[in-house]
């Protein structure tokens, strides 16, 4: 878990991929949702992102006080990945939209992990499932003339950042869950609960029912206005007045 960086000055490594994921972010969403990504991102809502094997994970603070939780998922492989190969999930509301377009919160994160990209392109390798270096195999296969090697302890949650940084992706990922099962547990009781008309009672036609007698509406007088020109229009609406009783 890190604070998103900023980059600065123009020559920095990563500016193909971080424009790649930029035109990525455009591909998966809409000209609207594209616009307050942007927004978002530019602004500091993405508050902490979690680069790891498949998926990048942010925490975007929107219009409630408790930030969304969007993930970027993406097939192992080599490379900047096509649409195909990404899936964008949010626990928002407009996650699962009709039209398949990624939310707001996704490109946030998207052009967060951009910025990302632009000052670190390694981090590309890391998120497609190719990164070289395995922590946990360095600690297994230390030196065998360390001194403490058959003491060793495992590190502190301040010294160990990828444990920590696991630790805060795996309570991301139940939260995502939870959220996800809370919204097809209402869909779910929206589509057992039957629509009520209040006014049905009302509005029914019981068997047996006569309609009451209706009286021959006879044709008012009509009182034409004094002035020539509005009274042929008053006429002619008359004439051409006609009502359908259903």
């Amino acid at each position: 878990m890190s604070r998103p960086r900023k980059p600065f000055g123009a020559q920095q490594p990563g500016r193909l991929p971080a424009t790649m994921m930029k035109v990525l972010a455009a591909e998966m969403s809409d000209p609207q949702r594209l616009r307050r990504g942007k927004q978002y991102a530019k602004n500091g809502s993405v508050l902490d992102i979690v680069v790891e094997a498949g998926v990048v994970t942010c925490e975007v603070q929107g219009s409630r006080s408790t930030p969304y939780i969007a993930s970027l998922e993406v097939t192992a492989g080599d490379g900047m990945p096509l649409r195909r190969d990404v899936q964008s999930v949010c626990n928002c509301p407009d996650d699962g939209n009709w039209d398949d377009h990624a939310c707001k919160h996704v490109v946030a994160t998207m052009f967060v992990f951009a910025d990302e990209l632009l000052i670190e392109p390694e981090l590309l390798d890391v998120w497609r499932g190719n990164e070289r270096i395995d922590v946990d195999d360095d600690r297994d296969h230390a030196r065998d003339d360390d001194p403490i090697d058959d003491d060793r302890t495992e590190p502190t949650d301040t010294g160990d950042e990828l444990p920590r940084r696991r630790r805060h992706l795996q309570l991301v990922r139940d939260g995502m869950e939870q959220g996800r099962a809370e919204r097809r547990e209402q869909h779910t009781r929206r589509e057992r609960e039957a629509l009520i008309d209040p006014i049905a009672d009302v509005l029914e036609m019981r068997d047996g029912a006569t309609l009451p007698d209706i009286p021959h509406l006879e044709r008012a007088e009509e009182r034409l206005p004094r002035r020539p020109e509005l009274a042929m229009i008053l006429r002619d609406a008359y004439r051409h007045l006609h009502i359908d009783w259903d």
